[in-house]
């Protein structure tokens, strides 16, 4: 056949796809596509993906540089009980010498003792202070002592740790801390980590916690996170951006609706119960003077301890001991003394930790006290805090916080290492001559 013939022959088949070869068929895609064409598609967003990161971190460099959002440290978002403890703190000229530190179970006796000594309500924003213990104090050793509460809602010896590390130093370092603590400080089953409270939230604005960020941030997430924000600004600065916008948000809602104050906490809260839980306005929580006679009924809080107490975590607890040595090294490289008081609670309470734990709390508490030189004070097992001292299964009300206050003034005044680091030197009086060795020897 000649050449034309065949060429002819062929020509329907010209508009019809060539017959593949199994070489051919092996280059072709499930979904029918060449498969040349994905190492395109990859490249493709990869290339898109690059100059995403690009334009990223050009934008948090441009941030970085203008500063956008960026708020002072103790400004903080909102006010909280921390927020109002620090900023008066930060306020006062001449350092307190005496800093009480420790949760509600130091804040509730401290503030209620001092509302009915005084016989006037007491502001919980703006009262940062024991009048009660300064005067039986004086009365016990002769010597004047001006104190900062330090003691917060929530607060764990991780938040105590930056307290001490942040502000407690340098020309407002006192000369005594006194540090109440209780079971749960060490074993809140409900603690997710130590980065969850309120305390930590504003006291990490105020420096660096990375010597001590594998506590703090114990699970991987929480490591990334802590890692993230370091790199990016935006990261960083997401609360005080959040804040400043809020801001904003609230004057432009002001000049448009006048009647409307975002400060009007207990309005909001009508609508909101759980928005920003620690927000505290002055006004608005008082201590207000009450008598046997008139105290509030016993509050059964029971079940919310079953829930803190239900599963010892021991690395929550180990984390938090270790917490406890940090504020004790740190205080002693700043000749601060410290006093050690292990606050009583309620056999009610105590019955919901297990024998194991709580000889482990209070082993390890006098052992720590010891071997750091500290003071150590078991109000717990003095056995003087009966039933009727109590609000809750935990709190001491003002009653029972007067006895506490009263029994810590009494040994601090004859604890020779607080009178030393205080600089006073011990009255004529016989009681305050004794030494704190028997003391000690009991518990005390």
């Amino acid at each position: 056949m000649s050449q034309s013939t065949t060429e002819k022959a062929c020509a329907p088949c010209a508009s019809m796809p060539a017959m593949e070869s199994p070489r051919r068929r092996a280059d072709v895609s499930s979904n029918g596509q060449p498969s040349g064409e994905l190492p395109n598609k990859a490249s493709l967003l990869t290339s898109r993906a690059l100059w995403a990161f690009v334009v990223f971190v050009v934008t948090c460099q441009f941030m970085a540089s203008s500063q956008v959002g960026k708020l002072k440290p103790e400004d903080f978002p909102y006010p909280t009980w921390t927020s109002w403890a620090i900023g008066e703190f930060l306020s006062k000229e001449k350092p307190a010498q005496l800093v009480f530190l420790g949760s509600s179970l130091m804040l509730v006796p401290l503030d209620g003792v001092d509302a009915d000594f005084t016989k006037t309500p007491i502001d919980g924003a703006k009262h940062h202070k024991s009048i009660f213990f300064e005067s039986k104090f004086k009365e016990y050793s002769g010597a004047d002592v001006k104190t900062f509460n330090f003691a917060l809602p929530g607060e764990m010896p991780s938040d105590a740790y930056l307290l001490t590390k942040f502000l407690l130093k340098d020309e407002k370092r006192p000369d005594v801390i006194v540090y109440g603590v209780g079971p749960r400080d060490f074993m809140d089953n409900l603690l997710p980590s130590p980065r969850a409270t309120d305390p930590f939230r504003y006291l990490s604005r105020l420096g660096d916690y990375s010597e001590r960020i594998s506590l703090v941030a114990p699970k991987w997430e929480e490591r990334l996170g802590y890692e993230l924000t370091r790199m990016f600004y935006p990261m960083a600065e997401s609360e005080n951006i959040m804040t400043s916008l809020s801001r904003s948000g609230n004057q432009l809602l002001a000049s448009t609706f006048p009647d409307v104050k975002p400060s009007d906490v207990h309005k909001r809260r009508l609508l909101l119960p759980d928005y920003h839980p620690f927000e505290i306005r002055t006004s608005e929580c008082f201590f207000r003077p009450t008598t046997d006679e008139n105290r509030p009924p016993f509050t059964d809080n029971i079940d919310e301890y079953r829930k803190r107490y239900k599963t010892l975590k021991w690395d929550t607890f180990l984390s938090q001991m270790q917490f406890l040595t940090d504020i004790l090294d740190t205080a002693n490289q700043r000749g601060t003394h410290v006093v050690v008081m292990a606050m009583p609670i309620t056999e009610i309470n105590r019955q919901l930790i297990s024998d194991e734990a709580w000889g482990e709390y209070k082993t390890r508490l006098k052992a720590l006290a010891a071997a750091k030189g500290a003071s150590f004070f078991d109000m717990h097992e003095t056995k003087a805090f009966p039933l009727k001292d109590f609000g809750d299964t935990v709190h001491l009300h003002s009653g029972g916080g007067a006895r506490l206050l009263d029994m810590l003034a009494r040994e601090l005044a004859k604890d020779h290492a607080v009178l030393s680091a205080l600089d006073v030197k011990p009255e004529g009086n016989s009681e305050s001559k004794q030494s704190i060795a028997g003391a000690k020897d009991t518990g005390l």
